[in-house]
């Protein structure tokens, strides 16, 4: 057992795109620590358990948009270091540099920057769900009464970096009660604006250096910028493609956002296409 591990969810609609992303973390990003999948107990499993990936089952009553609260539960404490990670990224760069060179920072909460508030945020989610993006202004009133943080930049949870043991075996609890007090501005459940607004004390940024939105590592964009903090040398570990250009989106146009990885000069889709054929091959039974 290794004391790193890469923690993703998935339920039984997304286990294809977990297989394929477990063959790219050890073909492309040539990880050779632990996984840990996290699915409904409904979910058929067995063959991903027989190749010796640890699976985390959780009551299908409680398969909702904050599943990703469970990595914060007691069970992952058997690890020392841990990434979890959105199903809908893609590994370019090897993954151990990554917990060696953010090792340090622990026990910091280390995940990326977004460009609005977690405010604003709240508002967009208010806005997809119909309500309108001032549709709960005694809510925001006391949101930002109790939180006064929410008008900072809010922290994007497709990566988070942590130690496992450092999270109050509590974490859970608290992230559903108060999504339960402010869910009438957060009608989906969305996990990120809860975890911006309760666990933002410990949430640092952590560059361009290890992961980020893919469409900052465009060629075109791998400029100097004293504001967002580039260098621009950065060559990030994985690129977070997000669900409207997720890896197994088939992508006819080569214009379209995320149809090139320009690191490994492959189309997204041929990648993870390939990656889940070999899943067998690469983690034998």
């Amino acid at each position: 057992m290794s004391d790193d591990v890469i923690i993703m969810v998935a339920d039984q609609n997304y286990l294809d795109h977990a297989k394929s992303l477990l063959v790219n973390f050890r073909r492309q990003g040539e990880w050779e620590g632990d996984f840990c999948l996290i699915s409904p107990g409904e979910c058929d499993t067995a063959d991903i358990e027989r190749r010796g990936i640890d699976v985390f089952h959780v009551p299908d009553t409680e398969w909702d948009f904050m599943v990703k609260f469970w990595a914060f539960t007691p069970y992952f404490q058997k690890w020392k270091r841990a990434l979890c990670v959105d199903i809908d990224i893609m590994v370019q760069r090897n993954i151990q540099r990554v917990f060696d060179g953010l090792g340090p920072r622990l026990p910091a909460i280390l995940c990326n920057f977004e460009d609005g508030s977690i405010l604003g945020g709240l508002k967009y989610w208010d806005q997809q769900s119909g309500d309108g993006p001032d549709a709960h202004p005694d809510v925001y009133e006391k949101m930002e009464a109790r939180f006064p943080h929410i008008n900072e930049r809010m922290f994007n949870a497709a990566f988070i970096f942590y130690a496992p043991d450092s999270m109050p075996p509590e974490t859970r609890d608290e992230l559903r009660e108060l999504n339960e007090e402010f869910k009438d501005a957060n009608p989906s459940s969305a996990d990120q604006m809860l975890l911006n607004l309760h666990l933002y004390h410990r949430m640092e940024e952590v560059g361009k250096d290890y992961f980020h939105f893919f469409g900052f590592d465009y060629p075109e964009n791998r400029v100097v910028s004293e504001g967002r903090g580039w260098r621009g040398d950065e060559f990030p570990s994985m690129l977070h493609y997000t669900r409207w250009q997720a890896p197994w989106i088939i992508k006819d146009d080569p214009a379209m956002g995320g149809y090139l990885n320009h690191r490994l000069d492959r189309v997204c889709h041929e990648l993870y296409a390939e990656n889940l054929a070999t899943f067998e091959e690469v983690f034998p039974i």
